[in-house]
């Protein structure tokens, strides 16, 4: 981890490694010669002087793109007007119209020529953008150890274009078509540990496990397994279309707890849990580790919340409650308070994405969800500052913290730019050596220590990391 003290940039750094910014530039570039290849006598004059995207000049896209998510404009044009009271300078600074359009066009993150097209017994709709996913699983665990409460739900990434992932969830306020994420978030910060995208019940990779235990148990085992969170004592909170009596059972034998409301029509429930309930009624029931709460709280509703738990136990507590300028102090039970305080991690982990969050229309599904994974990382980065920062000082919001990003990479990217446009050595950068060959960094590597790298310095052709690149000089 960084010193507390340290620049924002660097906890953005952990998220965006070298290895997956040379896996943005590698596949646009390979992606944009294999467009150019086969349209060559349809080329506009500005796509016929196509330069291939470096590192550096990918770090001020993404810059780009976090701005337009803080100042959102009706088209992606827009931002290049000339009108005084619609202009904005930075991003005619930044980059061209066109060669912004280029990049965001060209953006890819697989080769196109590997992926089965739609049809084949192997094509996979994920494909295009399963790189995020794989790299934010892995580094999301890597950087974070969790608090005890864990929370489980869905997430929606908006989109209505034509793809066998969509789904229609229509409790969802802010979209209700979309391509469904099935997402693992620690409660008390709203970090995302984890997360994979539904294909729907008949998803090859858990078909047999959906028929034998049901989607719901499938979905919060595979969740759970992904970042090792088994038999460690962690506590987990879902809702009603997720939890099953068998599942507090079998997670309780793992050495992991948990609870949440249950559908009155599941099996093994209780049949005193399912009669008639006056209001204020209270009805607990245990069977070995699992707790059944039964509660009518008013008279609108018409049978009552059913809750199981593996850890929490038949008593009440007060709470407060602030209604206007006054407090006051209200029996509930132990597991209702419990279940309130923690289950809401990942619908606020989703508002604080969508506060900065640029939801532009794209004829690519997959470049929406590409772009949301991104944003999910900064976001995550923010999180990061804050709780490994706490104590240090007053925090900065998180809108002081991306605009510092941008500030940071856009400048990055001008100094460049500015640097290489009378430069006849042409533009820095780091470039992939060919056949996994490796070359000495010459930043990182000190005596007794040595550091190879797969990229060198496209100038003098020293090996050096893409991280190393700031403090490199030719």
């Amino acid at each position: 981890m960084p010193p507390p003290n340290s620049a924002l940039i660097s906890y953005f750094n952990l998220f965006f490694i070298s290895f997956l910014l040379n896996l943005m530039v590698s596949d646009t570039n390979c992606y944009a010669h294999q467009f150019l290849n086969k349209n060559k006598d349809k080329l506009s004059p500005q796509l016929r002087k196509w330069k291939d995207v470096t590192l550096i000049e990918m770090r001020g896209f993404l810059a780009c793109i976090l701005n337009m998510g803080i100042n959102r404009k009706a088209t992606i044009a827009s931002y290049w007007s000339t009108f005084s009271s619609q202009s904005t300078p930075w991003f005619a600074n930044m980059f061209s119209f066109h060669r912004f359009q280029h990049i965001f066009r060209f953006f890819h993150l697989v080769d196109s020529e590997k992926c089965a097209p739609p049809g084949e017994l192997t094509y996979d709709p994920r494909i295009r953008f399963q790189p995020l996913p794989d790299h934010a699983n892995n580094i999301f665990r890597h950087h974070y150890t969790p608090y005890e409460e864990l929370s489980i739900d869905e997430s929606l990434v908006g989109t209505k274009n034509r793809t066998c992932l969509m789904q229609y969830l229509p409790i969802k306020h802010h979209h209700r078509w979309g391509i469904k994420f099935w997402m693992l978030c620690d409660s008390v910060s709203n970090y995302s540990l984890g997360f994979f995208t539904y294909r729907g019940a008949r998803s090859p990779e858990d078909k047999d496990n959906i028929a034998k235990c049901g989607l719901g148990y499938t979905v919060v085992m595979r969740l759970l397994k992904l970042g090792n969170y088994l038999q460690k004592g962690y506590h987990v909170f879902v809702d009603n279309f997720l939890m099953s009596v068998p599942l507090v059972k079998d997670l309780f034998k793992l050495g992991t707890y948990i609870t949440g409301t249950v559908r009155r029509n599941r099996k093994y429930l209780p049949k005193t849990c399912k009669r008639k309930f006056g209001i204020g009624e209270t009805l607990y029931c245990r069977s070995g580790p699992v707790l059944a709460c039964a509660y009518r709280e008013k008279k609108s509703q018409r049978g009552p919340v059913i809750l199981l738990s593996s850890k929490a136990t038949a008593n009440s507590r007060e709470v407060e409650i602030k209604r206007g300028n006054t407090v006051k102090l209200v029996k509930k039970q132990e597991v209702i308070h419990s279940y309130n305080k923690f289950m809401g991690g990942i619908d606020t982990s989703d508002m604080m994405l969508y506060a900065y969050l640029d939801e532009r229309r794209t004829v690519r599904y997959w470049k929406k969800v590409a772009f949301n994974i991104i944003a999910r990382m900064v976001l995550n980065s923010y999180i990061l500052y804050k709780e490994h920062a706490r104590g240090q000082g007053k925090l900065k919001s998180r809108l002081r913290f991306i605009v510092e990003i941008i500030e940071h990479l856009g400048g990055e990217w001008l100094q460049t730019k500015n640097a290489s446009a009378n430069d006849p050595r042409g533009p820095p950068g780091v470039r992939k050596l060919p056949d996994r060959r490796e070359s000495r960094c010459c930043v990182c590597t000190s005596e007794g220590r040595k550091q190879r790298s797969r990229t060198i310095c496209t100038r003098c052709s020293k090996g050096l990391h893409g991280d190393c690149y700031s403090k490199h000089k030719c």
